[in-house]
């Protein structure tokens, strides 16, 4: 922290009070924020490290995102287009369904098969047998704890179920400043521990400071100790009187005057208060215990008895359970993709040894065998002969509205609207007046295209589209209706500004990168990065 400069060090302390996982029932809490990141392997100082370097990063980040922009013609311009309505009308048309009139000779059945044979292609799937060891299930499973052991523990741990000391202070700092001479700044320094003895606020003093020196006043809540290091933590703590304030502090950022505004007392939580929570952790620390033991003697039996699970099935006491044939997606949903990584491995998938352990996120370790794989393929023609005869009919019957719907839309378009057709069948407008682009009073697709055409002199345009799956519609597009300037709110020009220079400041930001890459020098290894 020390490293830091004064803004961004407080600011990494709020950073750090943003993290729910840190808090218990009386709130930040110092020694569960110690324990959790030894329980991940990282230390105090490497977390605050990072969590600091992320702070930098993103100062750089805002200030590039920031300096995009756009003119205000480009917002009034894209507000108009975004927020354009037409007129959409659609006549469906229920796609053939009689199959009398379609010849569908074997050869060509045939040729739409080689033409679609990836259409044809199977699925790979597995069918497995596996164990399931849960933290969960065990935990359950132990023997709730005598109220005895949980005053026991209570009372070996007071510290841990305490509440801190904490402190909220206000700051005044002088930043170094080369262009003031060393007698001044120390008079001016005096001067600010004078007026403050006399009781008054940082903001007055900052009144009277010359305009050459840069003061910096701001506060911070709830200081642990340990919060601030060196100097400046020692000076907050060791304050004694509210509104008291200390002897000037010089750090190397400059030269700070802390005032003291509240302290919350550390207080030792009643054991009824907390027995609960004593309860929880140490039923998870058995659990744990338990756990841990138990996976590597999964492990352990799985690896020396490979051709089965019955070993560690009977020696652990998990009954072993099984899938039917399911795809690698429903492999993926079911036990995550670690899973089918060693599910998917040679010696599991072809020798059907049993799997390596596999622990997921919601603590559950599994291992697999494979009973049965079905490898992906093209089956031959032979084999589903009717399925792509009926394939090869219902593409035909499609193919035969499609053409009815265009050789509509070409009466439509040369008569003025008018069509026999259109008529003989029938048909009729349902019109949906004033559609915005994004309205769901139309089907997406169908909207999606209506905004894409052109309306040349605003006349009416039509086109086909295949409307759902038994059903093709012909749509007309017409009356393009464009909102008045007038009618733009400050909420939606923001919004639409947003819109154009979110993506802008996305390039720039990737063109700042790329320039910093080039200067360094930097080599990214793709084979070293996770998915």
């Amino acid at each position: 922290l020390n490293e830091m400069k004064t803004y961004e060090m407080f600011t990494l302390v709020n950073k750090l009070k943003d993290v729910d996982a840190f808090y218990d029932e009386s709130g930040f809490s110092r020694e569960r924020y110690e324990s959790l990141l030894t329980r991940t392997g990282t230390t105090v100082k490497e977390f605050e490290a990072n969590v600091a370097s992320d702070v930098l990063r993103s100062h750089v980040k805002l200030g590039i995102l920031g300096s995009e922009f756009s003119t205000d013609s480009e917002n009034l311009f894209l507000f108009q287009l975004r927020n354009q309505k037409r007129d959409i009308s659609l006549a469906l048309i229920k796609i053939f369904k009689n199959s009398k009139d379609i010849v569908a000779s074997e050869q060509e059945v045939e040729q739409f098969y080689r033409d679609n044979e990836a259409s044809y292609k199977t699925t790979e799937k597995v069918a497995l047998q596996y164990l399931k060891l849960s933290r969960e299930a065990i935990k359950s499973s132990l023997p709730k704890i005598d109220e005895g052991s949980l005053r026991d523990i209570y009372s070996a741990n007071l510290a841990t179920y305490s509440t801190p000391e904490t402190r909220s202070i206000e700051y005044l700092l002088v930043r170094e400043n080369t262009l003031s001479e060393t007698k001044e700044r120390t008079k001016i320094i005096d001067n600010i521990f004078d007026q403050a003895a006399k009781g008054r606020s940082f903001s007055e003093i900052a009144q009277t400071i010359d305009d050459k020196m840069e003061i910096e006043i701001d506060s911070v809540e709830n200081l642990n100790r340990g919060d601030l290091l060196g100097s400046l933590g020692d000076a907050v703590f060791a304050l004694s009187d509210i509104g008291s304030v200390s002897n000037p502090i010089n750090t190397e950022f400059g030269t700070h005057f802390v005032k003291l505004n509240g302290v919350n007392p550390a207080v030792i939580l009643p054991f009824d208060t907390v027995k609960a929570e004593i309860m929880k952790d140490e039923l998870d620390r058995r659990a744990d215990q338990v756990y841990v033991e138990q996976a590597e003697l999964m492990a352990e039996l799985a690896f020396e008895n490979p051709d089965s699970l019955n070993v560690v099935s009977s020696t652990l006491e998990i009954t072993p359970q099984e899938t039917e044939l399911v795809t690698k997606n429903q492999l993926v949903n079911e036990f995550r993709i670690p899973s089918v990584l060693k599910i998917l491995n040679d010696d599991v998938l072809v020798n059907r040894y049993n799997s390596a352990p596999v622990e997921t996120p919601d603590d559950n370790i599994f291992i697999f065998r494979v009973k049965k794989h079905e490898k992906a393929a093209i089956p031959e023609f032979k084999n589903i002969q009717e399925q792509v005869k009926q394939d090869f009919i219902e593409t035909q019957l499609k193919g035969a509205t499609v053409e009815l719907a265009e050789a509509m839309i070409t009466e439509l378009r040369e008569s003025g609207g008018q069509s026999a057709l259109f008529q003989n069948k029938q048909l009729s407008w349902k019109t949906n007046k004033s559609i915005g682009r994004y309205s769901d009073m139309v089907p997406f697709n169908v909207r999606n295209k209506a905004f894409a055409v052109e309306l040349e002199n605003n006349n009416p345009h039509y086109f086909q589209i295949q409307y759902d799956d038994s059903t093709i519609a012909i749509v007309k597009v017409q009356n393009q209706q464009m909102p008045a300037v007038s009618e733009a709110d400050e909420n939606e020009l923001n919004s639409t500004r947003d819109f154009i220079v979110r993506p802008r400041s996305a390039v720039m930001w990737k063109d700042y990168l790329k320039i910093l890459r080039n200067e360094k020098k930097i080599k990214i290894f793709n084979s070293n990065l996770s998915s």
